[in-house]
């Protein structure tokens, strides 16, 4: 018997990652659409009390709302759900171009990550119509964050574009 006689396949291949991904995206997609809050989250030295009395209310707001439930946190479900199924067709086609794949994933859940939230602040609307909160501060964050991450992911791409020296070219030792 030889070493090839025994190979198997991955346990976790593409196909499951793209599985798993389209449930991701799925739960994702439904929490987004019944408006389910987003679960506080807590301080930066060990466990928040006070946080997850917030999310224990925000559930409780939720499920005492009559009628239909609109939040905020909607986008952000959102967002997460259109990266994870937009990911499973990048991750489906893997042939084409790695740019092009990124692309796929960022481009749809950016959008409504940053879109959908700032112009419910700009038109003055709460964060939900079940519970207490303002959108400018999570509206803000989330600027803030992509602003950061579009500097960043510059820096990176004139770095990459920077011309380098030929091999052999450098300074000797």
């Amino acid at each position: 018997m030889s070493i090839p006689d025994h190979d198997v396949e991955p346990a976790a291949g593409p196909r499951f990652w793209a599985v798993l991904l389209g449930v991701v995206g799925a739960v994702a997609g439904v929490l987004a659409v019944i408006g389910w809050p987003l679960p506080v989250g807590g301080g930066r030295y060990g466990v928040d009390e006070a946080a997850w009395a917030r999310t224990v209310h925000g559930v409780q707001a939720w499920s005492t709302h009559e009628g239909w439930r609109v939040s905020g946190s909607s986008w952000v479900f959102g967002a997460a759900a259109a990266a994870a199924l937009s990911g499973v067709a990048a991750l489906l086609r893997p042939s084409w171009p790695d740019r092009r794949r990124r692309l796929l994933v960022v481009m749809p859940a950016g959008t409504l990550l940053l879109v959908g939230p700032a112009t419910q602040w700009a038109l003055g609307l709460p964060w939900s119509n079940y519970g207490v909160g303002s959108t400018a501060g999570i509206a803000g964050g989330l600027l803030a964050a992509a602003a950061l991450v579009a500097v960043g992911s510059a820096v990176w791409l004139a770095l990459r574009r920077r011309p380098r020296a030929p091999d052999g070219a450098g300074p000797r030792s």
